[in-house]
């Protein structure tokens, strides 16, 4: 049995790693293998020194939770429609303020394997990792595998 679990942002690349899994676990005889989705929400903390900051952050905030509702309805569709039953899955969404929050709800999940999309900018986006595929390759305890 193995442990997958899916960091998902809803990218291009982050789909792509969802159809690696699924592919991997559809074309395995493993039963009991199973998938953890987990998406990061980030939060900006308020500031009481400058309110019209404490303002914007609250309506960026907002706006992630939002966009992580969005992200998570969409997943679970995903999940329902590609994953038989004896698949187990399941969606996760965590809350983070910083890298050392990404990395210690990954060992709170305790996976076999990490799953990143990578993610780069411009036109040298094939030749570098994203930050955060970077970031948790450097400091997961677990294997990551990452998924172009």
């Amino acid at each position: 049995m193995v442990s997958y679990l899916l960091c998902v942002d809803g990218s291009d690349n982050s789909n792509r790693a969802l159809q690696f899994i699924k592919n991997k676990l559809l074309n395995s005889n493993n039963k009991g293998d199973k998938i953890t989705l987990m998406h990061f929400v980030h939060r900006i903390e308020n500031s009481w020194l400058n309110p019209i900051s404490d303002n914007l952050n609250k309506l960026s905030n907002i706006e992630e939770e939002q966009k992580s509702k969005d992200l998570e309805k969409n997943y679970i569709e995903k999940c329902k429609k590609s994953f038989p039953d004896e698949i187990q899955w399941r969606y996760i969404s965590i809350i983070k303020e910083n890298a050392e929050d990404v990395i210690e709800a990954i060992k709170e999940q305790n996976p076999d394997i990490v799953v990143v999309g990578t993610r780069g900018n411009g036109f040298l986006k094939k030749m570098f990792l994203g930050s955060f595929s970077e970031m948790v390759l450097k400091h997961s305890p677990y294997p990551v595998l990452i998924i172009p």
